[in-house]
């Protein structure tokens, strides 16, 4: 995903290199698969 893409109203892009696993206490690593991170579209306050 491109870091230029504009996220809808009352939401905001955030970008992390690790995110843990669901229902697990592994994390995944981006770089690992071949991105420079991860990006999760989360309610801006």
């Amino acid at each position: 995903m491109s870091k230029n893409k504009i996220a809808p109203k009352g939401f905001k892009w955030v970008f992390c290199r690790y995110r843990r696993v669901k229902n697990s206490d592994k994390y995944l690593d981006a770089h690992d698969y071949g991105y420079e991170s991860w990006s999760f579209l989360v309610p801006s306050k």
